[in-house]
């Protein structure tokens, strides 16, 4: 099923990132590749967009901060905490470094895109 390949595919790549950060694709070449898989077969195209939105979905249940996840980390934390709530710059403090971490990583993953498609 597509949530098994989705889940596969993160657990390799983080289980053994070093060898499969370099397979890690942003916005521009995923993009590309969809254009690729429409021009070939446009039924594979719904196929590929549905890969691509459980891949989103998965990803964004990851306890990282910014993410959905990360807020459900949070609450689970302050469930530990018998229900006493971070304080507000602590929490902003967390999901801020997170969403720098997100954005300076898709900016990366833009640039390699970029120089991938000029080589």
């Amino acid at each position: 099923s597509l949530c098994k390949i989705v889940s596969t595919g993160l657990m390799q790549l983080f289980g053994n990132f070093q060898n499969s950060s370099k397979d890690v694709s942003g916005p521009l070449a995923i993009v590309a590749v969809g254009a690729e898989v429409a021009r070939s077969d446009a039924s594979g195209l719904y196929q590929f967009a549905a890969l691509v939105n459980v891949n989103l979905g998965i990803v964004n249940l990851l306890p990282l901060p910014a993410l959905d996840g990360g807020y459900l980390a949070l609450i689970a934390v302050e469930a530990i905490r018998g229900g006493q709530k971070l304080e507000k710059n602590v929490e902003g403090a967390i999901m801020g470094s997170g969403l720098l971490i997100l954005m300076t990583s898709g900016v990366f993953l833009i640039f390699r895109d970029i120089f991938n498609f000029v080589k």
